[in-house]
Formats: C-alpha cells, sequence, structure tokens
C-alpha cells in the first residue's frame, strides 16, 4: 500500500466540485461518512478502517448500492499504515468507540479491548505528517 496515489485538492472548503478526500476510521456502517458526504459538498471517504465483520461488510453493500463512494476498507486500526495517505486525504475522521468510558458501558477505560485511541491518534498523526 505505498503507491498510493489520491491527489488531494487543496481546496478545504467544501465549495464546487472541488474533491475533499477523507480516511475514515472505525468506520462502522458509514453513518458518519454519509453524514458528511451530505454536509460537506465535495467530501469522499477513499478509505475505510473497520474491524468488525459485518460493518464492513455494510459497508462494502453501502458501495454496491452507491450509498457510499467506492473505496477501500481495511480490518485492524491496530496495524494500519497512516503513513501513505500523507498528502492524499484532507480529513480523517473516526467513529471512535465511547462505551469504554461512557455510562452506556462498563466503563473500562483503557484496559477495555475497544482502546483504540492510541491507534487513531498515531494515524492521524502519520497522515498528516
Amino acid at each position: 500500500m505505498h503507491d498510493l496515489a489520491l491527489p488531494s485538492s487543496g481546496d478545504t472548503s467544501g465549495a464546487g466540485d472541488a474533491c475533499l478526500p477523507g480516511l475514515s476510521l472505525c468506520s462502522g456502517a458509514g453513518g458518519l461518512d454519509l453524514g458528511l458526504t451530505i454536509a460537506i459538498p465535495g467530501y469522499r471517504a477513499v478509505g475505510h478502517v473497520e474491524r468488525e465483520t459485518f460493518a464492513a461488510a455494510t459497508l462494502v453493500a453501502r458501495m454496491e448500492d452507491a450509498s457510499l463512494d467506492q473505496a477501500v476498507v481495511w480490518d485492524d486500526v491496530a496495524t494500519f499504515d497512516g503513513r501513505p495517505w500523507r498528502g492524499a486525504v484532507d480529513i480523517v475522521t473516526a467513529g471512535y468507540p465511547c462505551q469504554l468510558f461512557s455510562v452506556a458501558g462498563k466503563r473500562r477505560g483503557a484496559d477495555d479491548l475497544r482502546h483504540l485511541w492510541p491507534h487513531v491518534a498515531r494515524i492521524i498523526g502519520e497522515a498528516d505528517g
């Protein structure tokens, strides 16, 4: 994945037909990406990282029915390398799981297996460079 060639438009206003490519981490079923597509004309997720099989399958189904743009899907945020995406994406989003810190979960925090923030922060740094 070191030969990634997705040009950044340089236009971050979201206006017109400018492409605003994004990398979606912890994508889930793509709800955040659908919302951004509606809210920001030109936004397009060009890569997803989602480890849950059902959610990843839903992403693929949404690409097949054209609800989401075609994009690559990786399965592990812990091993994902954000460096090849440097200069290729303008936005990095993450649907980071909140249950490990909220009353909706057991509040195990950093001891919860879903504590993915260190990986999310690393990838943001790698992609931003």
